[in-house]
């Protein structure tokens, strides 16, 4: 009768790394000897028990076992360090304390270094120089192995290599790198053990391999100047450009303002340079004031004089009966004056080359008390090219000599200026104008002279149709003083400007 034997799987060892094994001897209690058809392999036991990943080392041909185990026979250890193993040529004897590869009998040298096949005189102690122009270098590393094993070479350059090269040493040939940036390296040479995992021995040599002329620190400078002079010379260009665009945009609309102002100026040639006289006039006023930020200072100088010369550009819509007409103006007439406010924005709504332009065609016919044309608007409300322009245009009018009257004197012009302080003006506004006066920068006896210098070119019979006029028209003042101040202002009815 048969008997069945049952076999029972105790540990399932699929990590160890060959298959075809005969035997194991026990080292001691942490090593253990593997041997099979490939060599010996000498593995941790309990790495081996467990069954998961094992380190091992394998003693075979290269490691100088330069025959195969007999399967199926027996070792023999005499218990001197000495294990007597089967063979097929013999029996071989291994010393189980100096089996591995820490025996150091290496020696490891850079046997040649060839430059673009130039070969280069290798130094046994300091850098290997490797000179501009050289794309191509090939080292030739020799090991001196004193021992009958085959250990692992290994070779990495750092700095520039990424991960170690592994080859066994007969594999190991030269080794050529191609385009080696500038710059200091680090060749390394090594000794491995049988795993490929832990150096041995290793040996070091220097590389340093000069900069082309481009990647030198100082080329590098004189790019970056002459980039940055470039970028500069480009940089000028484009705001000479936009300047050159700019001033030709500024010229035109000087050019396109000096007109309007004359044309105004045209509808009577008692007027003449009135417009002129009340932009010099709120430049004056507003340094005085020092009302802009000086980052804004000569922009905004510049816009309030142009604003200024164009003040009354709504008259070119005004008849000139109602312009030149001696005497008081009825309310159908007071109202067509009136518009040229209204009438001027209208025209420079889309004028952009001037900043505020309407600020001051609009707004200069505005009181302080709010009770100006055409908006009614009080204070601050009122825009400041206007406030500044209002104060200007009503000393040039009542300073200038008129078709239907010369320039009124000295002592009324000025009191008229004060007494419309915070009702008819802005006080910061006339206040500045003021200073000005005192300190003579605006020259009243200078005006006056001019004034009566036109006065004397006059021919007889215009002086005495103006003697009447001025008569007349002296009566109106005194007529407007005793009037109430909430009566128009003092330079548009009896006083046009």
């Amino acid at each position: 009768m048969s008997q069945a034997t049952a076999c029972v799987i105790l540990n399932r060892m699929d990590k160890f790394p060959y298959f075809n094994n005969y035997d194991i001897w026990v080292k001691d209690e942490d090593t253990l000897f593997v041997m099979s058809s490939a060599g010996i392999y000498v593995v941790e036991r309990d790495e081996l028990v467990e069954g998961g990943e094992i380190a091992w080392e394998l003693l075979d041909a290269r490691r100088g076992l330069g025959t195969s185990l007999t399967a199926n026979s027996w070792n023999y250890y005499n218990g001197n360090g000495e294990l007597f193993l089967p063979c097929d040529t013999g029996a071989y004897i291994i010393d189980v304390e100096k089996y591995n590869s820490d025996a150091r009998s290496y020696r490891m040298q850079l046997e040649s270094v060839v430059l673009d096949g130039v070969m280069q005189p290798v130094s046994r102690t300091g850098a290997i120089s490797i000179g501009q122009g050289v794309s191509r270098i090939e080292l030739g590393p020799e090991i001196l192995n004193y021992t009958i094993q085959e250990p692992n070479v290994g070779y990495f350059l750092e700095g520039y290599d990424t991960q170690w090269t592994i080859v066994p040493q007969s594999s190991l040939n030269n080794i050529i790198y191609v385009n080696l940036p500038s710059g200091k390296f680090t060749f390394h040479l090594a000794i491995l053990d049988s795993a490929g995992k832990r150096v041995l021995e290793e040996r070091k040599f220097e590389l340093i391999k000069e900069g082309e002329f481009y990647e030198q620190q100082g080329f590098l400078i004189y790019m970056l100047v002459i980039l940055s002079l470039l970028l500069v010379w480009f940089t000028l260009f484009v705001v000479q450009r936009q300047l050159h665009q700019q001033q030709i945009k500024i010229n035109m609309a000087n050019e396109t303002v000096m007109a309007i102002a004359k044309s105004v100026d045209a509808k009577d040639v008692r007027t003449h340079q009135h417009s002129m006289r009340v932009a010099e006039y709120s430049v004056l006023i507003a340094e005085e004031m020092r009302c802009f930020p000086w980052w804004q200072r000569t922009r905004a100088l510049a816009n309030l004089k142009k604003a200024a010369q164009m003040h009354d550009i709504g008259k070119i819509g005004v008849p000139d009966s109602v312009l030149n007409k001696v005497g008081r103006l009825d309310d159908g007439e007071y109202a067509k004056m009136k518009s040229h406010v209204v009438g001027g924005a209208e025209i420079l709504k889309d004028f952009t080359l001037v900043e505020h332009v309407v600020d001051g065609t609009r707004y200069h016919h505005e009181r302080y008390d709010g009770k100006g044309y055409p908006d009614g608007l009080k204070g601050e409300e009122i825009p400041l090219f206007g406030r500044i322009i209002a104060v200007a245009d009503a000393f040039d009018a009542m300073t200038s000599n008129r078709v239907y009257r010369n320039h009124m004197d000295t002592d009324y012009v000025m009191n008229e200026m004060k007494r419309g302080r915070g009702t008819q003006f802005d006080p910061d506004a006339l206040d500045a104008f003021l200073r000005l006066v005192d300190k003579g920068v605006i020259d009243l006896d200078k005006i006056y002279k001019q004034k009566s210098e036109e006065i004397q070119k006059m021919d007889d019979t215009t002086k005495k149709e103006l003697e009447r006029r001025e008569k007349e028209d002296k009566q109106i003042q005194k007529d407007n003083m005793k009037n109430d101040e909430n009566s128009p202002s003092l330079d548009e009815k009896g006083g046009k400007s």
